[in-house]
């Protein structure tokens, strides 16, 4: 808190030097932003007991590039996260995020869109299966294309490739070939219906391992189906759910393939100019973090509320609960593996100029495993500041 409170003093006194907009050069967009967060958490390796605190300073420096050009657009995006632990030094991360899309509008009736996106980041104690901190290197390329048939009906086809490099869980690499294919029609003025297909072909770098007895493999094919329903029943109103059904055919003949219920929901509504709620639910089938199950499904719903007290003063209530479910395991005598997390937080958002707001922000979090161990509370307190152009 300390590092923050000098920089504090001189933004009460600063002047219109920056003011708000972004910087031009010919067409270039140049949009240079900035977030310092200091924050405390009561439980920083996520233990069940002998809880550690500490204090964290985290940098998030980054700069987005927008070049229109004619009707398309080319967007660069930059960001690094640099988290310092005061006391626990060995927790210290940094991570890399760069993304370039590559928007083309081919006439009124086909858009396609190219984009990559590449990450340097870490999952935290709390989100990995081993308890410790999993650095992992990830690079997604993008390929979307979108034509109109008729004013009420229209396709598009994605094509995603994915490569994944963990540091630490090697046998979590792999590559990933993800194939999406909607068609949409529009049966009402606001309202459309789609048909949504996806398959992912995943193929592990290594391609076995030894567990009890036995040799396994996980490069499997997923196939998944959907049904749903995209609206905007009103400027105040509009949301997409679709629900489905997916099936996993492993290539390996001692794994068990897998079949389950997939759902997508994410509604928004403006009660007025000054109050938003937000609901998001899903439930998604993940690869393996662990080498005793083949793979977990992840059921959650979250919901966030905003309202603006004044028009620079917003507060923010958020609530979040899902279920981590392991239950595809390999060995039949290999404990099932259940984990019930909720989060329940809330804060304040002052935005002090057009180009910086500040954040004061508290989360409790609670997850509750059928493994013993695997418990976990923690609070977070943090004061942010986020500074863009």
């Amino acid at each position: 808190m300390k590092k923050l409170l000098p920089l504090l003093f001189l933004l009460c006194f600063t002047g219109n030097a920056l003011g708000a907009g972004n910087i031009h050069y010919g067409s270039l967009e140049i949009h240079p932003y900035l977030n310092l967060s200091e924050y405390y958490t009561d439980n920083v390796f996520a233990t069940e007991t002998d809880a550690e605190h500490d204090w964290v300073t985290t940098i998030t420096p980054g700069i987005k590039l927008q070049f229109p050009f004619r009707a398309h657009k080319l967007t660069l995006d930059y960001y690094a996260v640099l988290s310092r632990y005061a006391n626990f030094d060995s927790e210290n991360t940094t991570n890399h995020n760069a993304n370039a899309i590559a928007d083309f509008k081919l006439g009124s009736r086909f858009g396609l869109t190219l984009s990559d996106k590449y990450e340097r980041g870490h999952e935290a104690r709390s989100n990995s299966a081993t308890g410790q901190v999993e650095n992992y290197e990830t690079n997604a390329a993008t390929l979307s294309a979108k034509y109109m048939f008729v004013d009420r009906a229209n396709i598009r086809l994605d094509y995603t490739g994915t490569i994944w490099n963990f540091k630490q869980s090697d046998y979590r690499d792999r590559q990933e070939h993800f194939l999406a294919a909607y068609f949409y029609y529009r049966f009402l003025p606001k309202t459309s219906a789609f048909v949504e297909y996806d398959y992912n072909n995943i193929s592990y770098s290594q391609k076995e391992f030894s567990y009890g007895q036995k040799e396994y493999g996980l490069d499997s094919a997923i196939h998944t189906g959907f049904l749903g329903l995209t609206w905007e029943a009103s400027e105040h109103t509009k949301g997409t759910i679709k629900g489905g059904y997916m099936l996993r055919d492993f290539e390996d003949s001692n794994m068990e393939d897998m079949s389950t219920w997939a759902v997508s929901a994410n509604l928004a509504h403006s009660f007025s100019e000054y109050s938003f709620l937000r609901l998001i639910g899903s439930r998604v089938a993940n690869e393996t973090k662990y080498i005793g199950a083949s793979s977990y499904v992840t059921t959650s719903a979250f919901a966030d509320y905003m309202h603006k007290i004044t028009y620079k003063i917003t507060l923010v209530m958020r609530g979040q609960y899902g279920i981590d479910d392991y239950s595809n395991v390999i060995e039949s005598n290999t404990e099932e593996r259940r984990d019930k997390t909720y989060m329940i937080g809330g804060g304040v958002k002052y935005q002090m100029r057009d180009w910086v707001e500040f954040v004061l922000d508290y989360n409790h979090w609670d997850r509750d495993s059928s493994i013993a161990g695997n418990d976990m509370k923690n609070n977070i307190y943090s004061l942010s500041i986020n500074f863009s152009l």
